[in-house]
């Protein structure tokens, strides 16, 4: 079984069922969430690369705090513009 943990700061937990991996991410758009904790762009900066010499188009984005959620329209650029997400977490 699976779980997929909610990181806002909900006051109470919501189970939602996690979406299926796709079998294929050829030609997926890559976002790449930085949520401004201390180096966490430098890894993001070392995927970037990862996934252009690869071929995959990416996307960056950045929270402006990272004690506060993403704006609804960060979000919501991130669900328009890209196929798959990676979040920064580093320190």
């Amino acid at each position: 079984m699976k779980f997929v943990r909610d990181p806002t700061s909900e006051a109470s937990a919501t189970k939602r069922p996690p979406k299926a991996l796709p079998d294929d991410i050829t030609g997926k758009t890559i976002a790449l969430l930085d949520i401004s904790k201390e180096r966490s762009d430098e890894f993001l900066d070392h995927l970037e690369v990862k996934f252009s010499e690869a071929g995959f188009p990416v996307k960056r984005y950045r929270k402006p705090s990272n004690s506060k959620n993403a704006t609804p329209e960060l979000i919501q650029a991130i669900v328009q513009e890209a196929d798959i997400v990676v979040e920064s977490l580093a320190d």
